[in-house]
């Protein structure tokens, strides 16, 4: 389970963080939790003692009583060094301060300059930094496979004999299930399917032909799987 956690005082601010991450994670995804917060109480207090399940914040700077920066630093001197930290600003000077970044480990955000957008990046590389350690665990010939996600460029069906092709960054893989069952099984927003036959890992492609309807990926990988029924989504999805 992840935990989005947001702490800004202004509800219609909230509101809005809260529309980016279910944009981004999915609205009706059941591995996630929102919880917001306008102001520091002993609610908080304690979810930050506590430090259960996977983090992430997103902390506005300006909050009454406490800084997001100093919650931040609160967060850390608790020991929690795996939440990441995502800090919404309107101080633009902060957004390049490398001593405050390196200390706390910190995404900063603009509030006022394409906030959408950058918060959806930011919210992107925490995600990552979080499961990086993710693998898709499956069987073949009696053997077990632990393929990290991030190796991972897409899966697709063998129109020949109906099983399911894991190609990698190195290598290709032979799994017997459908591609209905592995995308729930990855249960992961860096996966989108973008064919009946096809899921692709969104974070390894490196461009898409939306006119002949190829994805290209790393290694000179690639695959014409692109159903026009898709290719809407997946332009959104790759500007995130």
């Amino acid at each position: 389970m992840i935990n989005f956690i947001i702490y800004e005082d202004k509800e219609i601010i909230r509101n809005n963080y809260t529309k980016v991450i279910h944009k981004f994670m999915g609205k009706d995804d059941l591995s996630y939790k929102i919880y917001s917060f306008s102001t520091y109480n002993n609610q908080l207090k304690e979810f930050i003692r506590n430090n259960i399940g996977h983090n992430i914040y997103i902390l506005d700077i300006e909050v009454p009583g406490k800084s997001g920066l100093d919650l931040a630093r609160e967060i850390r001197s608790v020991g929690d060094a795996d939440s990441q930290l995502i800090v919404v600003t309107a101080h633009k000077e902060l957004l390049d301060n490398s001593f405050v970044n390196r200390s706390l480990i910190l995404n900063f955000v603009s509030k006022f300059d394409n906030c959408e957008n950058n918060l959806l990046s930011a919210l992107s590389n925490a995600y990552v930094n979080m499961t990086r350690y993710k693998s898709f665990i499956f069987k073949s010939d009696g053997e077990l496979y632990r393929i990290p996600y991030d190796d991972i460029l897409f899966f697709a069906i063998d129109s020949k004999h109906g099983y399911v092709n894991i190609i990698t960054k190195t290598k290709s893989f032979v799994v017997k299930k459908t591609i209905s069952s592995i995308l729930k099984e990855l249960n992961d927003p860096r996966f989108m399917k973008t064919h009946k036959s096809c899921i692709v890992n969104l974070y390894n492609i490196e461009k898409v032909d939306l006119i002949n309807l190829v994805i290209y990926f790393s290694n000179d990988q690639y695959t014409y799987l692109l159903s026009r029924n898709y290719k809407k989504e997946l332009q959104e999805r790759l500007r995130k």
